[in-house]
């Protein structure tokens, strides 16, 4: 009958309808999310735990800069007679948190457990997955050698992760998968630890992050942490044959990518010269990160970040910082179109980080923000910088959730095949939150002194008038010139906001007739001083980390030096508020 036929159409249709979409999800499935977990926050967090135990009030990295002098480095952990690396922020709601807890029957524990293991776990997993991640790669770069050391940090942690999320998975919650990157150089033996007690476990078979077959294990792309020999005894795995090794590192260039090389971070090229990383976000062209390619000529992997490093990361321009997610979206807008089948992410709660000798030798050697810090000369922070200049995209106490909410939104749009063009109000697209920046030149000219410009075709038209731009004397930005010979560094560019914000206030260029100068006001009279010209953007009131750099008017040092930065000025100095 025709009611027949019709059924049978409709069913045939449905059929098809859910044929298509089976082949749509496969495809959407065999693109993967994988994110640089750490598990090494054991002696810090007793470290941190000891400290309230005491009395005293936990600080970080964030909290110190915040407070404008108020408290020090040194106010951290000294005062406690206890030691530790410090926490840049406070994870929110967990607190300062660890993994390591004692193996059954071990009858002298190198350490206190952690408390509250099963709480931080659950958590994890369920930031992880909701942020639509398949997997993490515990970090275990720094501990070559199986030693006492090497067990509390990284070792017996990773193992209670396995333990953690294998009973969160016998109870139905979804949690990632689990690779290590274990640093094997010859003479290592971690890595052999973490295969017998970990990898050839059966009971964690499905935790355990595989492609092709085999599970994963990430091996640094780096000639102190790699050596083929014991390359090729991880993959035999004893006689079982049943690992896939993928190497893995950042801060090289196309010859590695070229060869499958993973970034576990990739910074943005410049669109001036893309052999050269830059740090910024708001005149240079696309971010066109590379991207690592297979055998088959095929795009593999593509890396992003909420931001990154190209020198130490605590220097400023160094690195770019979050930026209210606008290095982020940069990043995934190479990840969007591309739709290669791994994404990696660095990071998710790194938190914690060495210190260097800072290699510039200009007066800005010190972490921005704390030139008077007791702790100056105790060396830089490299990968992390309180909360602005940071990897992870951890919720924080300090920073709070808006960088995790714009990770979730581009992962998801990686993982369902979307770009913005498809999705312009994901907040992975949204720009309006985001481009609140505007950079500022500064310029010199023998017979007429300096100025300061957010125009970049003011810039342009003022160095064709014989005008010169006042450089950067540390590697990073291709927005501004760099001159790493420079010595003083307090008279160059910076970064202000080109609204008004929370908590900032304008910026007025003034102009006084006799003698010709100019200089710099938060009034609209310009305190007298002249004329204003115009506003340059806003600067913030409070110090924190997306502003952590004093602006001063220099008001005694003559026309050539109308502001400072973070440095005090060398005759009268006006602080008038805060800039990156």
């Amino acid at each position: 009958s025709l009611l027949q036929t019709q059924d049978w159409a409709i069913s045939r249709i449905m059929a098809s309808c859910l044929c298509l979409l089976l082949l749509l999800t496969a495809l959407a499935g065999a693109r993967d999310a994988g994110v640089l977990y750490e598990v090494w926050h054991t002696p810090s967090a007793l470290a941190m735990q000891h400290v309230v135990s005491q009395g005293g009030k936990p600080l970080t990295v964030e909290t110190v800069l915040r407070s404008n002098g108020s408290v020090t480095l040194d106010d951290i952990l000294k005062p406690y007679n206890v030691s530790g690396k410090f926490y840049h922020v406070q994870p929110a709601k967990l607190g300062f948190y660890c993994m390591y807890r004692q193996r059954s029957g071990d009858p002298d524990p190198a350490s206190p457990d952690c408390p509250n293991i099963t709480q931080t776990a659950t958590r994890h997993a369920a930031l992880l997955t909701q942020a639509g991640f398949d997997y993490v790669a515990v970090d275990i770069t720094n501990w070559p050698v199986s030693t006492t050391v090497a067990d509390v940090a990284v070792i017996r942690p990773t193992e209670v992760l396995f333990e953690e999320w294998l009973s969160l998975r016998k109870q139905g919650i979804t949690t990632p998968q689990i690779a290590i990157w274990p640093c094997s150089p010859n003479n290592s033996n971690t890595w052999q630890v973490l295969l017998d007690r970990i990898y050839n476990n059966a009971s964690y078979s499905d935790l355990i992050y595989s492609q092709d077959g085999k599970y994963v294990v990430f091996l640094p792309d780096n000639v102190h942490c790699n050596d083929d020999d014991v390359q090729a005894k991880i993959e035999a795995n004893g006689g079982r044959y049943n690992i896939k090794t993928i190497k893995m590192w950042a801060l090289f260039h196309n010859g590695s990518y070229n060869q499958d090389a993973w970034g576990f971070f990739a910074p943005c090229t410049s669109g001036f010269n893309s052999s050269i990383f830059t740090t910024s976000m708001l005149n240079d062209n696309a971010c066109n990160q590379y991207v690592s390619i297979n055998s088959t000529g095929q795009v593999d992997e593509v890396s992003a970040s909420p931001s990154y490093m190209v020198a130490e990361a605590a220097l400023p321009f160094s690195a770019p910082g979050h930026m209210r997610g606008l290095t982020l979206q940069r990043l995934f807008k190479k990840v969007l179109a591309l739709q290669a089948p791994h994404l990696f992410v660095s990071s998710f709660n790194e938190l914690i980080g060495g210190r260097q000798v800072p290699w510039t030798k200009s007066n800005l050697n010190y972490n921005m923000g704390l030139p008077t810090d007791p702790q100056r000369n105790a060396g830089v922070w490299e990968d992390t910088y309180a909360a602005e200049f940071s990897r992870d995209f951890e919720p924080s106490i300090e920073a709070g959730d808006r960088i995790y909410q714009v990770m979730k939104s581009c992962v998801l749009l990686y993982k369902n095949g979307q770009t913005c063009a498809q999705a312009p109000s994901e907040l992975c697209c949204t720009t309006k939150d985001k481009q609140v920046f505007a950079n500022v030149w500064s310029l010199t000219r023998p017979d007429y002194g300096a100025l300061l410009t957010s125009n970049i075709t003011e810039r342009t038209d003022l160095i064709a008038q014989g005008w010169q731009e006042v450089c950067h004397p540390i590697m990073g930005p291709s927005d501004f010139c760099v001159n790493l010979t420079l010595k003083d560094g307090r008279r160059g560019p910076f970064i202000l906001y080109n609204q008004p914000v929370e908590e900032s206030i304008p910026l007025y260029r003034c102009l006084q007739a006799s003698p010709a100068f100019y200089t710099l006001s938060t009034r609209q009279n310009c305190d007298s001083l002249g004329r204003a010209e115009g506003v340059l953007g806003y600067i913030a009131v409070q110090r924190s980390s997306e502003t952590p750099r004093g602006l001063y008017r220099c008001d005694a040092d003559g026309r050539y030096t109308p502001h400072s930065l973070d440095l005090l000025c060398n005759g009268t100095s006006i602080l008038l508020g805060f800039v990156r």
